[in-house]
């Protein structure tokens, strides 16, 4: 209990670091030092990217739900007399999958902030209200998009 605690607490503290923490600190003067010392971890262990973040998150904790299942940490019995007799093995099943479950959901979220890289106002837009104006201006978006991506890699190749 006390593993699931302490975890539970570096997660909040991760949690709230990346949400709002992270923000507030980069608008204070004093605080560079800490953005020198950290910026290359955050690179390295989401690309500072809160999605990315999030759905390794959902990994380790799946993983972490696995591994306490395993060693007995974490008893699901109790609640057995509130399922139907037949429904039991089913259930117990479920039970098993749900940390699977939650680690997949992350990998798969990983994956997806790799394939949607557009702004939430562009995809948005309805076909039947794509005037000729919206569309030019997701052209150019997809364009700008393209050509950031394409100096950032050669600057990373110099």
């Amino acid at each position: 209990m006390k593993i699931l605690l302490t975890l539970a607490v570096i997660t909040g503290l991760l949690l709230g670091y990346a949400l709002q923490g992270r923000e507030w600190l980069k608008s204070k003067p004093w605080a560079e030092g800490f953005f020198a010392w950290v910026e290359p971890v955050e690179i390295l262990l989401f690309k500072k990217s809160e999605t990315i973040l999030f759905a390794r998150l959902k990994i380790v904790v799946g993983a972490v739900l696995t591994l306490l299942t395993q060693i007995g940490s974490i008893d699901l019995t109790p609640l057995m007399p509130f399922v139907p007799e037949q429904y039991q093995p089913y259930a117990y099943f479920g039970i098993n999958l749900i940390p699977l479950a939650i680690s997949l959901i992350g990998y798969f979220d990983e994956k997806l902030r790799y394939t949607t890289t557009k702004p939430i106002e562009l995809v948005e837009v309805a076909d039947k209200n794509l005037t000729p104006e919206v569309a030019d201006a997701l052209v150019a978006a997809n364009t700008a998009k393209v050509e950031a991506v394409a100096v950032v890699e050669a600057a990373k190749g110099d």
